[in-house]
């Protein structure tokens, strides 16, 4: 979908094509990318067949959703083949035929979680044909369906999970003999993240009523370990597309910083990326970051997470 059209600006080095197209920076009027990385470009008919694509669709939902879906499957299995183990007849299962059809059902039931689970401990069998083809297709779709669940988990937990935290808004602030637009992020998580890269892109209207997208130039592009938080640094020099504008200038001009990351998980040796944004009302002027770095008692230098957003004025 990338469009080499895309007008672009060179600040001074030659910038990066988003890779929405032209068409798209023009007409979207929201944010390209959410706080959670997502893009707000989407695709119609993703259902379609050949589009969509369900071992991405687990590995990209919460984990929350997967154990429902997993609970899911496992219970309506059981409830379609308790259903065609009951219209299988009484004589599928004589032990139990001089029950009612509540308790019968309720006993061909947990019969189904014992087959599916390849427990095997009812005294309950099937006594027509019926009811063993129902129970040969239950421990079939039983061993290919817990299979299949113990592979999905294994790849998500193969899967290198990454949480960065940024701060939740952006600042320009004071920085050294000028000025600098900024904003904090922090490892959300134990692994150790080495070869840490980001980049800044601002996309914003110009004065030819034309949206254009600059690759901004940071103080420090890269790091090569990531311990504790990292405030990353666009100085506002004379050639910035920033110099000069305020936050309401922003505002005319629908401002916002799309903002990418690339790391290396030192435990997997995976390569991870995160994105976010920043729109113009979540910049603000004159505030800094506080310092959030604390010393123990044995002079151990350690970080909140939880102040990550903290910002006084200047």
């Amino acid at each position: 979908m990338a469009d080499l059209d895309v007008q672009v600006k060179e600040e001074p080095r030659a910038d990066e094509d988003l890779g929405l197209g032209s068409q798209v920076i023009e007409e979207n009027r929201t944010r390209f990318i959410n706080k959670d990385g997502s893009f707000n470009v989407h695709r119609k008919g993703v259902l379609e067949r050949g589009s969509f694509s369900p071992y991405h669709a687990v590995l990209n939902i919460s984990w929350w959703r997967f154990n429902l879906g997993i609970l899911g499957y496992y219970f309506v299995a059981n409830i379609i083949f308790s259903v065609l183990y009951f219209m299988s007849g009484r004589e599928a299962f004589p032990d139990i035929a001089n029950l009612d059809s509540w308790h019968r059902y309720g006993q061909v039931f947990f019969y189904s979680v014992q087959v599916i689970t390849t427990l095997g401990t009812s005294p309950l069998h099937p006594a027509n044909v019926p009811a063993d083809i129902v129970l040969s297709v239950e421990a079939m779709v039983g061993m290919l369906g817990f299979a299949l669940a113990a592979s999905l988990l294994f790849a998500r937990f193969s899967n290198p999970a990454v949480k960065i935290l940024f701060s939740s808004s952006a600042v320009i602030s004071p920085y050294k003999d000028g000025t600098g637009f900024m904003f904090r992020i922090i490892n959300g998580r134990d692994n150790e993240l080495v070869n840490v890269s980001a980049t800044v892109t601002l996309s914003m209207t110009e004065q030819d009523g034309k949206r254009h997208v600059h690759q901004l130039n940071l103080e420090r592009p890269s790091v090569l370990v990531f311990p504790l938080n990292w405030t990353i640094v666009h100085p506002i020099g004379k050639k910035s597309p920033l110099f000069g504008l305020k936050i309401k200038d922003l505002a005319e001009r629908n401002a916002e910083f799309l903002i990418s990351l690339t790391a290396v998980d030192q435990d997997l040796s995976k390569t991870v990326y995160v994105r976010s944004s920043y729109v113009y009302s979540e910049v603000l002027e004159q505030a800094r970051f506080k310092r959030i770095l604390e010393k123990t008692a044995d002079g151990t230098v350690v970080v909140d997470p939880k102040r990550i957003s903290e910002i006084e004025k200047v």
